[in-house]
């Protein structure tokens, strides 16, 4: 199970290096940090929109290489 465990690790680790740089650290501070969309929006300095739109596309690319 360990073993199973580093191994999809490693496979989001690749595939978040697959994102832009706003998309991995909006998913960062939205889901490892727990914060809301405005607070990621406010931590970053973009409009909330912008910010949604940046946790969408990069949710969607990872679910695409993690399917690979």
């Amino acid at each position: 199970m360990a073993a199973e465990w580093g191994d999809d690790a490693q496979r989001l680790r690749l595939c978040m290096d697959e994102l832009s740089r706003d998309q991995s650290g909006s998913i960062q501070l939205a889901f490892l940090r727990g914060y809301s969309h405005s607070e990621v929006a406010d931590a970053v300095g973009a409009p909330i929109g912008t910010v949604k739109s940046w946790i969408r596309r990069g949710l969607g690319a990872l679910k695409r290489c993690l399917g690979r």
